[in-house]
């Protein structure tokens, strides 16, 4: 009976903890100076985690990045291709007054920077028909491998490291940045 009673509890479990798990979804990439527009001779490489929360509407963050040639400015998701210039979608962190009220600092000799996006970070770039605030449209542009990452400095008002938003962990793949 108790044999009966726990594969009954299991099977009628299990739907939930599959339906928690395909809730969340990792997304990385990997920062060059040979993925910025024009490209950057730079040997540093910045990284970034994102994990995203379907049901909670979340998107937490984790932006990695060594001292560059200057000090940063600041970090954003961008809705575009790869070598492809697009607008500002979300702020990591700001040095600057270009980010939204509440944007945190960046560490400008390098660091890491972490934090929880949700819909109201979601910012409308000009021209590209995302609303301010639509965090589905976020989550579309994701899915779709078309937002990538930057650190602007100083030096590099454009940006200095660059890097497209894939779908899974960084060790899940090679990235392409050929």
């Amino acid at each position: 009976m108790r044999f009966k009673l726990l594969a009954s509890a299991t099977v009628m479990a299990a739907p939930f903890m599959l339906g928690a798990h395909a809730s969340a979804t990792e997304f990385s990439a990997k920062l060059v100076g040979f993925e910025e527009l024009p490209a950057i001779f730079s040997k540093a490489t910045g990284t970034l985690d994102l994990d995203l929360n379907r049901n909670a509407r979340t998107l937490t963050f984790k932006l990695t990045f060594p001292a560059l040639s200057s000090p940063v400015t600041v970090s954003h998701i961008h809705f575009g291709k790869r070598h492809v210039a697009g607008g500002v979608t979300v702020f990591f962190c700001s040095n600057n007054s270009s980010g939204p009220p509440g944007t945190q600092p960046c560490p400008a000799g390098g660091g890491t920077v972490t934090g929880t996006i949700t819909g109201a970070n979601v910012l409308s770039p000009a021209g590209q028909d995302i609303p301010a605030g639509d965090f589905d449209a976020l989550v579309t542009i994701l899915d779709n491998d078309t937002a990538y990452a930057n650190v602007h400095t100083t030096n590099h008002a454009g940006g200095e490291i660059r890097g497209q938003i894939r779908r899974g962990d960084r060790d899940d793949d090679e990235h392409d940045h050929k």
